[in-house]
């Protein structure tokens, strides 16, 4: 009974995200994107990209459907790296309500200090693979 419930849900949130992502695409101006994120960005638009991540309060399939428009609209691929990274890693959306409240205040500061260079370094090796 719940798996049905559950199902229901994905098969209504999925596909509105996707067409919303679809009329997200033509009012992203690619130029914009392009000089902050694209390839020519270099590392600048690594911690741009690591800083977005931080920030991005969004849920799965909403925030791989952002990316997916970022990348159409010139975003380059080891910047998008690097944001998705930071969001894995950091998701301050995710961390404050739920983890210090459990973990500490110690251990919060602890984990983010210790993997505050995963988003660079992981960019970094998307660009020499890329």
């Amino acid at each position: 009974k719940v798996f049905c419930q559950q199902g229901e849900v994905f098969v209504g949130v999925v596909p509105a995200a996707l067409i919303a992502a679809g009329f997200l695409t033509p009012l992203v101006p690619g130029t914009l994107v392009a000089e902050w994120l694209g390839g020519a960005a270099g590392f600048r638009g690594l911690v741009i990209g690591m800083m977005a991540g931080y920030c991005i309060p969004f849920p799965p399939i909403i925030f791989f459907s952002v990316i997916a428009v970022l990348v159409k609209s010139g975003a380059g691929l080891p910047q998008m790296v690097a944001l998705i990274v930071a969001w894995n890693v950091f998701a301050l959306h995710r961390t404050f309500p739920m983890e210090l409240p459990v973990m500490g205040s110690y251990f919060v500061i602890l984990r983010l200090l210790s993997s505050l260079s995963l988003p660079l370094i992981a960019g970094a090796i998307a660009t020499l693979i890329v």
